[in-house]
């Protein structure tokens, strides 16, 4: 068990400093298993592309209070949180001659507060430039609707997208349809260039004919990292992870033998065999997880 959770926080670190993930936004999901090994996979919906702006935080507004001037002539400004009231603060620096401070003039002020906004903004791109370059070693698309524009139209090669649109802000609306067979390992979805994903849904086949199904991304606010972290009794564990913004319903029809599942409802009967669903939202803290024999 130890060397497996060595293993799962060696895989999570790229995802960890880097915040760049694909996951499910609004959706609904169906996957239909039939006993001659055949499955059908429904996904519409959103596809989000999480960076690592999704997570930062935006840098404080100018305050003229951060105005700092002295009787040398010196001027400055200081941090937030070096202001009265804060709950941080800084340590005091060791007085020299000229340290008394004055009235900041209107000219003064106004310098500092040009000053402090360029160099926010400088901050703010060199972010965004640092994000676009992480974007590409990871093999996803840049952070400009230019370049996810020709990431859903190349996406419309591969089998199964029916159809793909950018919406803006990383998100985009799919509809993707596969017909298969169970034999060999299926991860939906599956990236053109993009090393790093926690698949929607995989389907593997077990040595003794039954077939193992789950869904690692549809899991709620905490995503996928936290809830695995809570399955191996880590529940603080996780919670630096890409946050999820699953929304939506996950279906599974089957005419075959369900072995065991972790939905809250359990299999009802369905026209063409059981059936069993699990509702995604931020409260949600499970992957869900089917074991079916065809």
């Amino acid at each position: 068990m130890i060397a497996w959770r060595k293993m799962i926080v060696a895989a999570a670190v790229p995802l960890l400093l880097t915040g760049c993930l694909w996951g499910p936004g609004k959706f609904n999901s169906e996957l239909a298993l039939r006993k001659n090994g055949s499955f059908v996979l429904d996904y519409r919906g959103e596809v989000v592309l999480q960076m690592p702006d999704d997570k930062g935080e935006a840098p404080k507004p100018w305050n003229d209070k951060m105005a700092r001037c002295y009787s040398d002539g010196r001027i400055e400004s200081v941090s937030v949180e070096a202001l009265p009231g804060a709950e941080s603060f800084e340590m005091p620096s060791v007085e020299v001659e000229g340290d008394e401070k004055r009235t900041c003039t209107s000219a003064e002020i106004a310098k500092l507060k040009a000053e402090y906004e360029k160099q926010a903004a400088a901050t703010a791109e060199k972010k965004r430039q640092e994000s676009e370059q992480m974007s590409k070693l990871f093999g996803l698309p840049g952070a400009d609707d230019a370049s996810n524009r020709r990431f859903a139209e190349n996406l419309m090669k591969y089998k199964g997208w029916r159809s793909v649109a950018y919406k803006g802000k990383g998100v985009f609306d799919v509809d993707y349809h596969f017909e298969g067979r169970v034999g060999q390992d299926y991860a939906f979805p599956v990236m053109p260039g993009s090393d790093l994903i926690i698949p929607f849904i995989t389907i593997r086949q077990r040595n003794d004919g039954s077939v193992m199904v789950t869904a690692p991304a549809f899991t709620g606010g905490s995503g996928p990292f936290g809830a695995r972290a809570k399955m191996m009794g880590l529940p603080d564990k996780g919670n630096d992870g890409p946050v999820s913004r699953a929304v939506g319903r996950f279906t599974i029809v089957t005419d075959g033998e369900i072995l065991t599942n972790n939905s809250e409802e359990g299999p009802v009967a369905h026209p063409t065999g059981r059936q069993v669903r699990w509702d995604v939202d931020a409260a949600s803290d499970k992957i869900p997880e089917m074991l079916v024999r065809l």
